[in-house]
């Protein structure tokens, strides 16, 4: 039923620190550029879609790498749940 699962234990580590990257790196260019310009749609855009691409290629470089322990894959899984709450939580009208 799983055919990746008795090869690949580090997925959710891997897929969490490329999460992670992204959210971090779209701020940091994000507040960097516009410190000394105004704010531009597509430099907006491509901003994100550098933290996508770069959030990927680290991501996949981790998912190549190897085994990792079942400690570090419940981190992992704890940092998505983590950030799905908080994108809830900072995204969702509230009442």
């Amino acid at each position: 039923m799983y055919p990746l699962r008795k090869i690949v234990s580090n997925f959710f580590a891997a897929k969490a620190i490329g999460a992670v990257i992204m959210v971090v790196l779209i701020p940091i260019v994000f507040y960097s550029y516009t410190a000394f310009t105004e704010e531009i749609l597509a430099v907006d855009i491509a901003t994100f879609m550098i933290a996508v691409i770069t959030g990927q290629i680290v991501s996949f470089k981790l998912f190549k790498q190897g085994k990792q322990s079942k400690s570090t894959e419940i981190v992992a899984i704890t940092m998505i749940a983590l950030l799905a709450v908080a994108r809830a939580r900072y995204t969702l009208p509230s009442e």
